[in-house]
């Protein structure tokens, strides 16, 4: 798996969201043209919650999600299959140290078979709404169409 660090030019640093959807258009731009997201889906618990702890590890390109309300993890898309090999760092805002977060996926699509070949982990801090991607990799199998299910 590769990672999405240094490969792909950011946007500003400041970008700020005042609802969870405001992930997708931030995604938007940080795949800009290399790794464009066609489809987004927000994370949300079978609780209902969209307030998460996210740990991640950019090296094995897996990510997990603790509900902040109820506690029940979820591991994102293909991520059960590399965590017990990773080493996850978990996520805290940047700005003001919150540990809870919105979490979203942007998913790049190949054009010609709509399959999935590179996913953006994106969130919004819940405190003071700073976006970011903490976490991107590529995937390299068929069929991955699945993945988008997987949030």
């Amino acid at each position: 798996m590769s990672s999405a660090s240094g490969s792909i030019e950011l946007p500003p640093r400041a970008w700020v969201g005042d609802r969870p959807q405001d992930i997708a258009d931030y995604l938007a731009a940080y795949g800009g043209e290399s790794y464009p997201v066609h489809a987004f889906r927000l994370a949300k618990c079978s609780c209902g919650s969209l307030e998460f702890e996210l740990e991640a590890d950019d090296n094995e390109g897996t990510a997990r999600r603790t509900c902040a309300v109820c506690g029940k993890r979820h591991l994102i898309c293909e991520s059960e299959e590399y965590w017990d090999g990773s080493r996850p760092e978990k996520w805290q805002c940047v700005d003001c140290r919150s540990s809870d977060a919105n979490v979203g996926v942007g998913f790049s699509l190949d054009s010609q078979s709509g399959e999935v070949t590179w996913l953006h982990v994106g969130y919004r801090c819940a405190n003071c709404g700073v976006l970011g991607c903490f976490v991107g990799w590529k995937v390299s199998y068929t069929p991955s169409r699945q993945l988008l299910e997987k949030v």
